[in-house]
């Protein structure tokens, strides 16, 4: 016979709120690391990058500029693949 907890544990609707805006900031993190040629992904990322990541989202104008001018070059340009001809 297999013990089973006493009680489970049920997450609110204001826990299930907080954590749907957490991913849904996540997601949008992970948007801004897909237009960097780097390849990387916002669950391998510690916490100190992650808040820099969140520092040049919020403000990415003055977070990328002078020398981390061809990162914010990166951010912008549009990304387009070679059209043939017909």
């Amino acid at each position: 016979m297999s013990k089973r907890p006493a009680r489970l544990s049920k997450v609110t609707p204001e826990e299930l709120a907080e954590l749907q805006e957490k991913a849904d900031e996540l997601a949008e993190l992970q948007v801004l690391l897909n237009k960097l040629p780097l390849g990387l992904q916002v669950e391998t990322l510690s916490d100190d990058e992650i808040e820099r990541l969140r520092q040049i989202a919020r403000t990415p104008e003055a977070s990328l500029c002078g020398n981390n001018l061809l990162l914010w070059n990166n951010l912008n340009r549009q990304h387009s693949g070679l059209k043939l001809k017909n």
